[in-house]
């Protein structure tokens, strides 16, 4: 069964000028997929579409057979649930402790459950601590907290490491690896392609607005498509020089 599915997607913010147009991807419930792209190529759109920040001008988007694109306010919400959107930053609440921030996810939720959310991302030794006084992959790692408050069946995130050093990006990769072992799925945008390469079982690709290549990590790399080429070379020299 399809977690998400595109059909035909064409969006545009300036008239004349979409940023996607006709795109069409399905992507599977358990897959880790990855959507990579040049910057400005869409990718932050198709992951806001498929949460229902945004509408498609054309074409259809479905989550769990839900037609996302049509449904009001209230049904987006129980969507949204199923599967949380997290953007680009952590968007916490400098006046509210981590294990707080956390439970703003759902306020019935148990000062269990919320622990439970944190230790899954190694933070429940600093729950009671403020943004202000861990680093920022903390921080990042308290939003993918609050999003498994909810106990989602789905992820859908804006690249999860940008911004982030070194030792901060090797903690949510490793909260990410866990979290696919744990048979979670999700839809991931991001540049980071040592990022890709560990953990993604597949891999879209946008240019031009569609869908220039679907596959997997190592299908991805060895790819001699202009589109990914333009993408992986890069990735590829530092790979070899390093």
């Amino acid at each position: 069964m399809s977690a998400l599915l595109f059909r035909g997607v064409t969006k545009a913010f300036v008239p004349g000028r979409p940023v996607l147009s006709g795109l069409s991807a399905d992507v599977s419930t358990r897959d880790v997929t990855f959507v990579a792209g040049a910057s400005g190529s869409g990718k932050s759109v198709l992951c806001r579409l498929a949460a229902g920040l945004l509408r498609p001008d054309a074409g259809e988007v479905e989550l769990f057979g839900e037609p996302v694109h049509r449904l009001p306010e209230r049904a987006l919400r129980r969507l949204r649930q199923r599967a949380p959107y997290l953007v680009q930053g952590p968007a916490l609440l400098d006046w509210r402790t981590l294990s707080e921030n956390a439970a703003l996810a759902d306020r019935r939720a148990s000062p269990e459950r919320v622990q439970e959310a944190l230790g899954r991302v190694g933070l429940r030794e600093l729950g009671d601590r403020l943004p202000s006084q861990v680093g920022p992959g903390a921080k990042k790692r308290t939003a993918i907290a609050r999003a498994l408050v909810l106990a989602p069946e789905y992820l859908l995130m804006d690249e999860p490491t940008t911004g982030l050093d070194r030792v901060a990006t090797a903690q949510v990769e490793e909260v990410l690896h866990g979290l696919k072992r744990s048979g979670l799925g999700a839809l991931v945008v991001s540049h980071d392609y040592r990022l890709l390469t560990a953990l993604a079982d597949r891999v879209l690709v946008v240019a031009e607005g569609r869908n220039a290549f679907s596959g997997t990590p190592a299908e991805f790399l060895a790819s001699s498509l202009p589109e990914v080429r333009a993408l992986t070379a890069p990735y590829l020299e530092t790979a070899a020089d390093g």
